[in-house]
């Protein structure tokens, strides 16, 4: 395999935004942001699975396998994670891959390493300008040597991906979508509407909504809670930005540059795991620069860190109190690790401060209420008025409603110049000729449709329009038939979780 990776040796750039750092898990209690870990030590019983023991050591191996398949793109596979259970996702990802593993033995599937090697010339992540790249999968072995994985590592992956495919076809790659169905679901979605519509918008009606000073005082005691300052929070933070200027150094002093800084990384994390650390011992002990940022709300970051939206995510989600210092979060340009210094939490806003806003809140729901009230009523008389052989312009005059010109719109391509036509369209097609649709509600207020007609026109690219219909409801049947199997085959599996979430 070592021999498969360096006949493929050339100039490729590895940047440090495609390095996955595996400094957390899971599995064995580490800091993980604030989500559910499951504790113990790696020798520990972490679960069963088809009467065999596995302890935590073991599953975090099958966890960091993932990192394989999502560093090489292997995005069908990626989706195993949420077939099965959904109530222990964290677990999915090692359980289902032992499921996987049970299934292509039982089924009698051994993908061959020359297989693997020819699928993974495939690969996505592998491929530059559409062809296989021999930079690329010589660095995929770099990097993943990098952090503790083998070349038999990827393919032993690559073969649980052709493993996963092959079972997909044999659950259901012989269904088929019937022509009828095909037919129906071409004349829903293509068909030509011909429709009228009536607008109703909630601005008019706020204009007649009053409101009363005990209501608003009434209104802001029972929802005192939506009307708080927002949170803020401050932060002292190290900054490893990734090197500059790279595609102006030779090869080897990129890499160096590269891992020079994920080493830099690695090492202020393990320092910062270790127990009562503290955020300006370690970084005076890595010699790292200290950056600040003062009380800010999640809204509002500072300029220095306001396009990095996963660190202001980790930064709010993060519990300070038993969490002192943050995991690496990798950034546009580098990654950071922070810790939380203040944490400013919000207050309660007087009714004065907030009267306006306790004051339109109850306008917009006086007003909704009547124009839903209006809705009803106009379409129960409009429908009333239809059914006695009416037409439907002589009815919104009397009502004194306007009647829109005639539109034509379909549900797969509905008019670009037509506002709200794709909601227009949809009920519509649920809608019989020569009435009245059910009230959409839209951005301004509601619409009631009119349709006047039905037409399935004849089209160029009609058999193309049907075959990517078969083709798209036969690949989501066949998606819900292998996870309705796959689902009972783990049930047979007999998993136990031995190892509690903290």
């Amino acid at each position: 395999m070592l021999e498969f990776f360096r006949r493929h040796r050339g100039a490729f750039l590895i940047t440090v935004t495609v390095i996955i750092i595996i400094s957390f898990s899971v599995w064995g209690g580490m800091k993980n942001n604030g989500r559910d870990s499951l504790v113990g030590q790696p020798t520990d019983i972490a679960f069963t699975i088809y009467g065999h023991n596995y302890t935590i050591a073991e599953a975090q191996r099958f966890e960091r396998r993932m990192q394989i398949i999502y560093m090489l793109q292997m995005y069908d596979l990626l989706s195993l994670s949420s077939v099965g259970s959904r109530d222990d996702k964290n677990n999915n990802i090692v359980i289902n891959q032992l499921v996987l593993e049970k299934e292509m033995e039982r089924m009698g599937i051994h993908p061959s390493d020359a297989e693997a090697k020819a699928a993974m010339e495939k690969l996505p992540a592998l491929q530059e300008n559409g062809t296989f790249s021999q930079q690329r999968a010589f660095n995929a072995e770099q990097m993943l040597g990098s952090y503790g994985f083998k070349s038999s590592d990827m393919l032993e992956v690559v073969k649980l991906s052709i493993g996963f495919t092959k079972l997909r076809d044999l659950i259901g790659k012989n269904y088929v979508a019937s022509p009828l169905e095909i037919e129906k679901t071409y004349a829903s979605e293509y068909q030509t509407l011909k429709v009228k519509t009536l607008s109703f918008n909630l601005d008019d009606y706020k204009k007649n909504a009053v409101v009363k000073d005990d209501e608003i005082q009434k209104y802001y005691d029972e929802k005192k809670d939506a009307y708080m300052t927002e949170e803020k929070r401050a932060i002292s933070y190290i900054y490893f930005e990734n090197p500059k200027d790279q595609d102006k150094k030779p090869l080897e002093d990129r890499k160096k540059a590269e891992i020079a800084v994920v080493d830099r990384v690695n090492k202020f994390n393990a320092e910062s795991n270790k127990p009562a650390a503290k955020f300006d011992d370690v970084a005076k002990e890595c010699k790292e620069t200290v950056l600040k940022a003062d009380l800010f709300t999640k809204e509002a970051p500072p300029e220095a860190i306001k396009a990095e939206k996963e660190l202001i995510d980790a930064i709010y989600s993060t519990n300070p109190e038993l969490r002192s210092i943050s995991d690496p979060i990798k950034g546009a340009n580098g990654f950071y690790i922070f810790s939380v210094t203040k944490v400013d939490a919000p207050k309660q806003k007087p009714l004065a401060e907030v009267k306006d806003q306790v004051k339109e809140a109850l306008v917009t729901q006086k007003a909704q209420e009547a124009l839903t009230k209006d809705v009803n009523d106009t379409r129960t008389a409009l429908a009333d008025g239809l059914k006695a052989g009416k037409k439907i312009e002589d009815l919104a005059k009397d009502k004194k409603l306007t009647l829109s010109a005639m539109t034509e719109v379909t549900v797969a391509e509905p008019a670009q110049d037509v506002k709200n036509a794709y909601l227009i369209a949809r009920q519509a097609r649920d809608t019989a000729p020569g009435e009245l649709s059910k009230a959409i509600d839209t951005d301004s207020g509601s619409l009631l449709v009119y349709v006047a007609g039905k037409e399935l026109r004849k089209r160029d690219d009609s058999a193309s329009l049907r075959e990517n219909l078969a083709n798209s409801r036969a690949e989501q049947e066949r998606n819900r038939l292998f996870d309705a199997w796959f689902t009972r085959s783990r049930e047979k599996a007999n998993v136990k979780m031995l190892i509690t979430q903290a």
